[in-house]
């Protein structure tokens, strides 16, 4: 991603999180979301390539937020669930998971969607072994059979 794109996605997300417009708002907004980009540009990606997404890849990359948040969701109210219940059922489990990406950001991509993930919370990454804790099993599913790493390699890796 280009810092100019960048900046873009970022100051869309502002306008976003904002709501309502006014001058002083949407002056901060761009000016951050320049700033952020730029920084991004410089020190992030200084030994990896920038993850820049051809059209197709843009709209995967859409598709796959609107996936996550509808998974943040549903993930957050079976938490609500198991919180709210007086018998707790909650089994705290740690996994290992291996993920083979060719691309940083791929694996920047699955740590934070699962740490984003009510339940899931993504402790350590070294190479491609992620260490994640689940508040119970049934939260490592889609972490264990890849689905996760499936929709990541989609919108990362094919080209």
């Amino acid at each position: 991603m280009k810092t100019g794109q960048c900046a873009a996605l970022l100051a869309v997300f502002w306008f976003i999180l904002v709501g309502r417009q006014n001058v002083v708002s949407d002056i901060v907004g761009l000016l951050a979301a320049v700033l952020i980009a730029s920084w991004a540009s410089s020190r992030l990606w200084a030994q990896d390539e920038p993850p820049v997404l051809g059209p197709v890849q843009w709209l995967r990359f859409v598709g796959y937020v609107l996936r996550l948040v509808r998974d943040i969701v549903a993930a957050a109210v079976v938490v609500a669930e198991k919180v709210l219940d007086p018998r707790m059922p909650i089994e705290p489990v740690l996994i290992a998971h291996r993920a083979k990406f060719d691309r940083q950001v791929s694996r920047v991509a699955l740590a934070n969607s699962i740490t984003l993930t009510p339940g899931t919370l993504t402790v350590d990454v070294d190479g491609d072994q992620f260490l994640v804790h689940c508040l119970a099993e049934e939260f490592a599913e889609d972490i264990v059979n890849g689905t996760f790493e499936r929709r990541i390699r989609r919108v990362f890796e094919e080209r």
